[in-house]
């Protein structure tokens, strides 16, 4: 990220038109993925209404595409332009803090903090300081085909890893061309193996700074998914190549595979493709606990921003209490600690309801600032391991190349 600032400013002027700095403390431009603002009638323009006629400030909002968003930023931002506000997913809070362009709201959230959910709260934290607080956060879950289970003998969802193998394996029939699990390859298949890491008892980076990437847990977490290919041959060859999520969710949608590990979006894209597939969601299965990984998106303040009080009063606004019914409009999850009371969660949409039960299990991705290149680096692990190389030898090498990034 620093390198990207100190050769990135030559594209400040180009992109200073996505947002502006405001004149006076009661004007703010927010930025949010383009989803949450995709037209006149979407339900963030009733609710900024609202904000405006309580606080007397105005917002006005720019929708920027999730692929864009991060780059956007840094160009924008480090260039003394850019939003007051901005929504960013979980994953880019450290890069951008570590910069120096988020405002530190630690005082100013400290009394908040039992309003939201532990582990989306703990990914606007960098370096014992919070610097953005959750608007919305999701996690993965196991979704299943229950025509293909039935049909294999097996009359409940796993819920252990030994479950989850037998299911995958009878659900594997190399004559009909049918698999047990669909899972991606590099980074997608690296998240979604880091619960299983934390499922096995074990860590990535711990609070201190430390990289767990080598330990027994991780290296056996590993070599279990890995063996559903390498050895059960329960994933379709697809696993070498499924770089984004519709190339994931294909074989499942597509009847091929029983089971995928995936996150609330995939709901709208199995009913679009596959409208009779019956389906039903279920927590992760667990090893020796219960775990999940998080994702999602947080609000956070631009450092130099002329209306820091504005700016972190529509944050409270937007990411509170208020986020239950507003999030819902969404069919996205709340992040506050309220929208997780049974009575909270039996108000969702049934597919919705097993993301916020296991949402206690839930752990963010490290917060460190060079974590998109540690995800590059469990991603090359992957394809490594699942192409034949042993989980050990090839943990260890990650291990390096994460110390490595860890010390710079």
């Amino acid at each position: 990220m620093r390198n990207f600032l100190k050769n990135g400013t030559m594209a400040v002027a180009i992109l200073t038109g996505l947002g502006t700095v405001p004149g006076w403390a009661d004007n703010l431009v927010l930025w949010v993925n383009a989803p949450l603002a995709s037209g006149p009638d979407a339900p963030l323009y009733a609710e900024l209404k609202k904000f405006e006629a309580e606080t007397g400030n105005k917002v006005e909002v720019q929708a920027v595409p999730h692929m864009e968003m991060e780059r956007n930023l840094f160009v924008a931002m480090s260039g003394g332009a850019g939003p007051d506000v901005m929504a960013l997913d979980i994953a880019w809070v450290a890069g951008l803090a570590d910069a120096g362009l988020l405002m530190d709201i630690t005082e100013q959230s400290a009394p908040l903090a039992s309003k939201y959910q532990p582990g989306p709260f703990a990914g606007g934290r960098y370096e014992g300081k919070q610097y953005a607080l959750p608007l919305y956060t999701n996690n993965a879950a196991l979704i299943v085909n229950d025509k293909m289970l039935a049909q294999a003998g097996i009359d409940k969802a796993p819920t252990t890893w030994g479950e989850l193998r037998a299911a995958a394996v009878a659900m594997t029939n190399a004559e009909k061309g049918t698999y047990g699990i669909s899972f991606g390859s590099n980074r997608m298949g690296a998240f979604q193996l880091y619960p299983f890491i934390w499922q096995a008892g074990g860590e990535i980076i711990d609070d201190k700074g430390k990289s767990h990437v080598a330990d027994p847990e991780a290296i056996g977490a590993v070599d279990f998914l890995a063996k559903l290919y390498t050895q059960d041959k329960a994933m379709p060859e697809s696993v070498l190549t499924a770089g984004n999520w519709d190339e994931v969710h294909a074989p499942f949608i597509q009847e091929r595979a029983g089971m995928v590990i995936s996150g609330d979006w995939a709901i709208a894209a199995i009913k679009k493709n596959a409208p009779n597939l019956a389906f039903s969601i279920h927590p992760l299965p667990q090893g020796k606990k219960a775990a999940t990984v998080i994702g999602g998106y947080n609000l956070a303040v631009r450092q130099g921003t002329a209306a820091p009080k504005a700016a972190f009063q529509l944050v409270e606004w937007l990411t509170g209490d208020r986020s239950i019914e507003l999030m819902g409009k969404y069919q996205r999850l709340s992040a506050t600690a309220a929208a997780t009371t049974p009575e909270a969660i039996a108000k969702l949409p049934k597919e919705m309801q097993p993301f916020m039960a296991q949402a206690s299990a839930g752990h963010p991705r490290p917060v460190v600032a060079s974590w998109s290149e540690m995800h590059g680096v469990f991603g090359n692990m992957w394809d490594a391991v699942i192409r034949g190389r042993p989980a050990a030898e090839a943990l260890a090498e990650a291990n390096a190349e994460v110390e490595n990034l860890l010390a710079r």
